[in-house]
């Protein structure tokens, strides 16, 4: 089929997008993969004007016979030639999912990563006023290509996945400094969170840092602990967080004088003792 002379041209494009996204809960990046296509050529096939190949489309109907070419070409008939549910090998099943497979990593979730030109990883930067656009382009290469990169000495930085986050509030100080960065190893099998360890997460409308306890057994969630005493222990459930990383480093760049916050310390204590003895003296006297 001469697919550039169709007058559904434009439309067929709209329907493969909606299979991928709606259909199968793909971001194109994936989709390509499924196909066995890079991620730039299926961009380039599904550019308004662009005629895409009939390799392109042997590749889709070959991944998934069960999509219907009349609806993909036409908009006629139903989008699949059965109901079967089979259609998605590489599908990413929502985080909320709670099987032991699916908590476990083994089909949860893919992790977009950048690589230097000699291929290692690269470690991406996402400082405070990136944090809103990393969680909504959590699985967007494109994006991911636009953040600061930097790279780390030392063979604890060899092995992983790492990615460096701007600290943001003092709800984990004095061990964490508010403006100080902290760079994390990313955890793909949740069961594997370790108490009072502490972890960056990604939640779906806040990037946090905490000390966790495991939960997801028990009652499928965390609990997120504060170092500032100040703050109080949090809840959450499992399908609230996209991203958990390990807290491996801390880099700062204010470094507190002990000794005059031992002083600040005795002062405050000092002025206690003397609010306690007017108390006395003014309870004596009555």
């Amino acid at each position: 089929m001469d697919i550039a002379s169709d007058s559904n041209s434009d439309s067929f494009r709209e329907r493969i997008g909606y299979f991928h996204k709606e259909y199968l809960g793909m971001p194109q990046y994936v989709f390509a993969e499924s196909i066995g296509l890079g991620q730039e050529r299926v961009r380039k096939s599904l550019m308004p004007g662009k005629q895409p190949t009939a390799e392109f489309f042997e590749a889709i109907f070959t991944q998934y016979p069960n999509l219907n070419p009349d609806w993909i070409f036409t908009g006629r008939g139903a989008m699949l030639h059965s109901k079967e549910e089979n259609l998605a090998p590489y599908i990413i099943p929502e985080p909320h999912k709670t099987t032991s497979e699916q908590v476990s990593g083994k089909n949860l979730r893919v992790l977009c990563i950048t690589n230097d030109s000699s291929g290692n990883e690269n470690v991406e930067v996402v400082n405070t006023k990136a944090a809103a656009s990393y969680i909504d382009n959590i699985q967007e290469p494109q994006f991911l290509s636009t953040l600061p990169k930097i790279s780390l000495p030392g063979n604890q930085f060899r092995g992983g996945t790492f990615r460096a986050f701007e600290v943001k509030g003092n709800s984990m100080e004095p061990t964490i400094q508010q403006g100080s960065w902290v760079i994390g190893q990313y955890i793909q099998d949740w069961h594997t969170l370790k108490d009072d360890y502490i972890y960056i997460i990604v939640m779906q409308d806040a990037i946090l840092i905490k000390r966790v306890l495991n939960r997801i057994d028990n009652r499928q969630g965390l609990v997120l602990k504060s170092d500032n005493r100040e703050y109080e222990n949090k809840n959450i459930d499992i399908d609230e967080v996209r991203e958990l990383w390990l807290l491996k480093a801390e880099m700062r760049y204010n470094f507190k004088n002990p000794s005059k916050e031992m002083y600040v310390q005795l002062q405050h204590l000092m002025a206690d003792v003397e609010d306690i003895k007017n108390q006395l003296s003014m309870t004596n006297n009555q």
